[in-house]
């Protein structure tokens, strides 16, 4: 695996800094009722980390990520955090209000990246016999 941000083109920057807002998501706080609160992890909203396995893992082996898996699984991802989001809203003294705290609507903008992402992602290409990498922007 290569983690170089130099090689990655747009798509690429984009599913890295998705995933790591993800990640850093977990650690805030994805429900809030004011006098308590939870975070990603005691939610379980880890689960939904399981949806960027695939495009994270491709983009780290400079593999091509098939467009309907990638996509799926980013669409998927999408969907889920929204249910999630809906969820939390409940009727509370006549008005409805919505328990949902930054670290889900975090997770929800990182999902929506990944969907562009994937949509932008073309892996790079060897340029030598020495292994170096060139951006698709790169090759004419």
């Amino acid at each position: 695996m290569k983690i170089d941000w130099n090689y990655w083109n747009s798509g690429g920057k984009i599913i890295f800094a998705s995933a790591c807002a993800a990640v850093i998501s977990m650690f805030m706080d994805w429900v809030d009722i004011g006098i308590a609160s939870q975070s990603g992890l005691t939610q379980q909203a880890f689960l939904l980390l399981v949806l960027w396995i695939y495009p994270v893992l491709m983009l780290l082996q400079n593999r091509q990520i098939r467009r309907g898996w990638g996509l799926a699984c980013a669409i998927a991802s999408v969907v889920f955090t929204f249910a999630y989001i809906a969820d939390k809203s409940v009727e509370l003294f006549g008005e409805t209000v919505n328990m949902a705290a930054s670290g889900a609507y975090l997770f929800l903008i990182a999902s929506i990246g990944l969907v562009v992402g994937v949509l932008k992602y073309v892996p790079a290409q060897p340029q030598d016999s020495e292994g170096e990498y060139q951006t698709p922007i790169d090759i004419q």
